[in-house]
């Protein structure tokens, strides 16, 4: 529940650092998708007061990332593949101390022989280095909270593959959780097209 809150992450980070000038009608369109996305992970888990701590700096080193990524591509108008150059170095030297630290002493390193685990290795690379520069290229083109706000509506589409192919079970404040965070994207879209609008029908309800 607490990873719903990343947008919000990123729009502090982002009007602290000069790339957003959130009005009060956008901070409470991003608060409403939080909290219909928060409202969908509910009962999911047990709290961890560790768990709680990692997560908590997932969020504020991913909100980080994200916006001075922004800061770079709109800063030195770099274009996505000469972005990766300077921070994918980063990313994997801090990537790296993670995985000595917690998975060393449990990578199957008599795998790494097997050719269709390698194969597969190298296919997961391709994949996730397409992702980064799908990545890059939308923060390039709008911003990181547009990006965050888009990887909600990925959760919410995981959610929906995950009841039509496996039957994974939903309660109905997970369903009514979705149908928030649906309303406050598309609120959210309609307020970077036409704020004016958006704001007369906050006010009007």
């Amino acid at each position: 529940m607490l990873k719903a809150f990343t947008p919000v992450a990123v729009l502090i980070f982002s009007a602290v650092l000069g790339l957003e000038k959130p009005t009060c009608t956008e901070v409470s369109i991003v608060v409403v998708i939080c909290v219909g996305v928060a409202m969908t992970s509910l009962g999911e888990a047990a709290f961890s007061m560790l768990g709680f701590i990692f997560q908590s700096l997932a969020i504020l080193f991913e909100s980080s990332r994200l916006v001075l990524t922004n800061i770079l591509l709109k800063s030195l108008k770099l274009d996505p593949l000469s972005s990766l150059y300077y921070i994918a170095p980063m990313c994997s030297f801090f990537i790296g101390i993670s995985f000595l630290v917690f998975e060393y002493d449990h990578l199957p390193w008599e795998r790494l022989a097997e050719p269709s685990f390698l194969a597969m290795l190298a296919a997961n690379g391709c994949v996730a280095f397409t992702l980064n520069v799908a990545v890059v290229m939308l923060i390039s083109s709008t911003s990181a909270l547009t990006l965050t706000l888009a990887g909600i509506f990925k959760d919410i589409l995981l959610v929906c593959l995950s009841v039509a192919i496996f039957g994974s079970p939903v309660t109905s404040l997970q369903i009514m959780g979705n149908a928030v965070a649906l309303l406050g994207l598309n609120l959210h879209k309609e307020y970077k097209k036409n704020p004016a609008k958006v704001a007369g029908w906050l006010s009007k309800s």
